[in-house]
């Protein structure tokens, strides 16, 4: 290994053992690190100037009589992070400083702009987002962007999202065309399981996936710590899984061109459709019956919004036993906008879960607010070559 690349090595151990133990001084950095006491000095040194790091003088004296020690403190306002999580439904959009603190967010809906419209629509109101945050271009570290639907990471190129229109689109150097800073992007369900990795669940367990439920349903993989994403980034597609053989080889009405049977079953529009469908010829039928809707009503015991929510469950509760047979996680974590309606229904699934399988999983809902946007910031952290790339 050449002297530069052993500095650059030396220089991202030692910020990421900053930014995980606040307050350090370089000696005791030098400890832990075992890298000498010249070359830690040495490093925080570019570290202050860069503006990577602080440095404060501790109230007390050092053990020994000397003088006081500094401490040490990543500097997380150096730079900041904008995180995109596009849905069918909404695009949400949030500038965070490198601690994954939300400064500001917005939204718009997609549906509007569906097709070649959607990504310079999401590039205005990224610098709209900035300029509202009193921030310049120059302060923003970079973007990173969930995307609903399968997503080859490496080329940044959208493979195929039914919700917006989008089929082989070359997002990555689009945006970057349209943004003066570097652009990632991932499948949102993967997004919203680094969100959790960062924030939520990663700090308790290695091994966990987090489950979407919104327009479609998708599965994000972490499997000892880390995203796995499939040989042709399509791990975690549950959407497509079959959970009742005789309805799937009949047809069956589709929400989306291009979304799977679960989606079809699962998803909101399609909760949407069948309270619609149930309602024929009863009262209500030309009301506007949101998937929250009909869970509430389902709450409250109404035996229309209860068939079709039971039936709902039903089929999200044999995709679990199914996910749950292959990778024995620790841990499932729902998230989307559907999960918000959930907790009522939780012990149903975890019911039938243990009645079909005799793995122990445990089964909650994200108690990570704005998981997805802090996903796709962490996202870039983890992606972009830089400093502060794990």
């Amino acid at each position: 290994m050449s002297s530069n690349n052993i500095k650059d090595l030396n220089k991202r151990i030692i910020i990421r053992y900053i930014q995980r133990n606040p307050g350090i001084s370089r000696s005791d950095i030098s400890k832990a690190l075992s890298i000498s006491k010249p070359t830690v000095s040495n490093v925080v040194d570019k570290l202050l100037v860069e503006g990577w790091v602080s440095e404060e003088e501790s109230i007390r004296g050092s053990s020994s009589g000397g003088r006081k020690p500094f401490k040490i403190y990543f500097n997380q306002e150096a730079y900041y992070l904008v995180g995109v999580d596009i849905g069918g439904t909404s695009v949400k959009m949030a500038v965070m400083n490198l601690g994954g603190t939300v400064i500001n967010q917005l939204s718009f809906e997609t549906q509007p702009f569906v097709g070649s419209q959607l990504t310079p629509v999401i590039a205005d109101m990224i610098k709209k987002l900035i300029k509202d945050s009193n921030l310049e271009n120059d302060q923003i570290f970079g973007a990173g962007i969930g995307v609903p639907g399968i997503t080859d990471v490496n080329k940044g190129v959208v493979v195929d999202a039914p919700s917006v229109g989008w089929k082989n689109v070359p997002l990555k150097s689009q945006m970057e065309y349209l943004l003066p800073f570097p652009v990632y992007l991932d499948n949102d369900v993967n997004v919203a399981a680094l969100g959790e990795l960062w924030k939520g669940m990663g700090t308790e367990n290695n091994n966990f996936l987090v489950i979407t439920l919104g327009t479609g349903i998708g599965c994000g993989v972490i499997i000892n710590g880390q995203l796995y994403r499939g040989s042709s980034y399509s791990a975690g597609e549950i959407g497509y899984m079959v959970t009742d053989k005789d309805t799937a080889e009949k047809k069956y009405e589709h929400t989306f061109t291009g979304y799977g049977f679960l989606d079809n079953h699962v998803g909101g529009p399609s909760i949407s459709r069948r309270m619609l469908s149930n309602l024929v010829g009863k009262n209500g039928v030309n009301e506007v019956w949101s998937a929250k809707k009909v869970f509430q009503m389902a709450m409250d015991k109404d035996e229309i919004a209860l068939e079709v929510i039971n039936e709902t469950l039903s089929h999200l509760a044999f995709a679990l036993v199914n996910v749950i047979s292959i990778i024995n996680p620790e841990r499932i974590v729902l998230g989307g906008g559907i999960s918000k309606s959930m907790n009522q229904f939780l012990p149903y699934l975890s019911a039938t879960i243990e009645k079909h399988i005799p793995i122990q999983t445990e089964l909650e809902i994200t108690s990570v607010k704005d998981v997805s946007l802090l996903g796709a910031g962490y996202l870039l952290l983890k992606e972009h070559e830089s400093i502060l790339k794990d």
